[in-house]
């Protein structure tokens, strides 16, 4: 049951890394091709970046209760 949870673990953890990458990679690339919009892509890529990492964060609660 152990290494299943750390298994799940990982795998949460890589997803929110792949997650936060991609909002954080496309941001940079829209602020790079409409540089005069960059304040409000930052905010949704902060809102953005912010519900991954709270899926992620409800996904590893979810995976200790399984411990």
């Amino acid at each position: 049951m152990g290494s299943t949870v750390a298994l799940g673990l990982g795998l949460i953890v890589i997803g929110i890394g792949i997650g936060i990458g991609k909002v954080g990679g496309s941001a940079v690339d829209a602020m790079a091709r409409q540089p005069e919009m960059a304040g409000k892509i930052q905010t949704a890529m902060l809102i953005a970046a912010g519900m991954v990492e709270g899926a992620g964060l409800f996904g590893i609660v979810a995976a200790c209760f399984l411990i």
